[in-house]
């Protein structure tokens, strides 16, 4: 059974993560040449989704911790710890994982990073968000 002051400080970081996505949902333009077009949209496009993202692998971390379900070797071996664990689906691991991954691309690899990828991506991964938020909402709901 999950302290309840930790159980309230993992739904923050959701609601925080919520916020991100419906912020990215305002501002991400109905076309990708009206996102290629506009540099400080994509630039806010850009860094909310990475928020987003590290909103994520928080909450997955504070999961673990909380849980004491074992010490991730990495960023990638916290999404197979909460797989192991039943907390998520095999499905919503690889989609996290892929998630985390175009992170990584986002930090790093900024200046080679194609426009109409981040378009793609937040057009159509933003619903991956929600399935976290919901995945964790109900194991949170199963351990109170």
């Amino acid at each position: 059974m999950m302290d309840e002051d930790k159980r309230k400080r993992i739904l923050v970081k959701l609601n925080e993560m919520k916020q991100y996505v419906e912020d990215l949902e305002m501002m991400i333009p109905h076309s990708v040449e009206e996102y290629e077009e506009d540099l400080i949209i994509r630039r806010a496009c850009e860094r909310t989704v990475e928020a987003a993202i590290e909103t994520v692998l928080k909450v997955s971390a504070m999961i673990i911790s909380s849980e004491k379900m074992g010490l991730p070797q990495n960023e990638e071996t916290i999404f197979n710890l909460l797989e192991q664990q039943h907390v998520i689906s095999a499905a919503l691991s690889s989609k996290l994982k892929k998630m985390k991954g175009f992170r990584n691309l986002l930090i790093h690899r900024y200046e080679h990073i194609k426009d109409d990828l981040v378009y793609e991506f937040i057009k159509n991964q933003v619903k991956d968000f929600y399935e976290f938020e919901k995945t964790i909402k109900s194991y949170l709901s199963s351990n109170e």
